[in-house]
């Protein structure tokens, strides 16, 4: 993999794992930090990050805290698991200043599904940082089954918090279980052999398997997905954004990314026919409507950077400053 591993300590002492590939050519011809989504890891990326490498970008990376190989806050690793998304956010500060050190620009996020959302907090966090925000099938809001309306969804959740459950697996969520190895009947992608690879680096490395999630986590994600999904948000969204969803998603609301795009001031939005959610390790017909996308909007944000200009909304000099 062209990810080299390292490991920091999160503010809680929680040990985080970090990668960061050098870039293939010299100069590199910018920076991407990659997001993924939940129950990932870096290694379930490492055709994604060559692709990008082979584009000489350097790419940063991390397994988000309860999932990869990065530390759990509970005794069973296969629950999903935070008390709120700013400890997420919180994880990342560090990997931020490393970036705000040593990254070439233009500095771009690469943000898929849960990776997506945070992304989207993290340019509200560090305003002014980042050149481009592309997303992938982004957790704007979750998607519901049809018979579960979203008042009794928010209920059931606050019902288990007032339970004491916080640490509880949700209703009709458990651990890592023989149905997630089936291809059959999956909800991420129409690949049988991606995602057979990844079921295998699972059955290599055991650590790597996350199940469902908690209460506490549903809980965090409804109270940022408030904040995100609202239009006040979107509108103050003044990075250029690329957002590619997947036509064929049940695991996040399409409905809710049209509408961030529709508010937010400079985005494009492409939509890619017979996705499934996990764009990126989709089938290669699939895979390279998303890079068609990604590399017009790459070369437009090297252009800017080339003649001196700051996209809309970048302030003259960078900084790493969080608000």
């Amino acid at each position: 993999m062209a990810l080299s591993f390292d490991y920091y300590k999160a503010s809680d002492g929680l040990a985080i794992r970090w990668g960061c590939s050098a870039g293939r050519t010299k100069p590199a011809r910018g920076t991407i930090l990659f997001l993924n989504g939940r129950t990932e890891y870096m290694e379930k990326y490492a055709e994604v990050v060559e692709e990008l490498d082979q584009r000489g970008l350097v790419v940063y990376s991390c397994d988000w805290r309860g999932q990869g190989l990065s530390g759990r806050m509970l005794a069973d690793r296969h629950k999903g698991h935070v008390v709120s998304f700013e400890d997420y956010l919180r994880d990342l500060d560090q990997l931020m200043e490393m970036i705000r050190r040593k990254a070439p620009a233009p500095i771009m996020i690469l943000g898929h599904s849960m990776g997506g959302h945070i992304a989207a907090r993290l340019v509200e966090r560090y305003p002014g940082f980042f050149d481009r925000v592309v997303m992938t099938s982004p957790m704007i809001d979750i998607q519901l089954p049809w018979f579960l309306p979203r008042p009794m969804f928010r209920w059931l959740v606050g019902l288990g918090l007032r339970q004491g459950r916080q640490d509880a697996y949700a209703l009709g969520h458990g651990g890592y279980k023989a149905k997630d190895r089936r291809f059959e009947g999956n909800l991420l992608t129409a690949d049988r052999f991606r995602f057979e690879r990844n079921v295998a680096m699972i059955q290599q490395d055991p650590r790597l398997a996350v199940g469902g999630v908690t209460y506490g986590w549903l809980n965090a994600a409804l109270q940022s997905i408030d904040h995100v999904a609202s239009a006040t948000f979107a509108r103050s969204f003044r990075v250029p954004l690329l957002m590619v969803t997947a036509a064929e998603d049940r695991i996040v609301c399409e409905r809710a990314q049209a509408a961030f795009c529709r508010n937010a001031p400079d985005c494009r939005m492409a939509r890619i026919e017979g996705a499934r959610h996990e764009l990126l390790v989709e089938t290669d017909p699939r895979r390279q409507q998303f890079w068609k996308a990604f590399d017009h909007f790459l070369e437009d944000a090297i252009a800017r950077q080339g003649a001196g200009g700051n996209p809309p909304g970048q302030d003259e000099t960078r900084s790493a400053q969080k608000v």
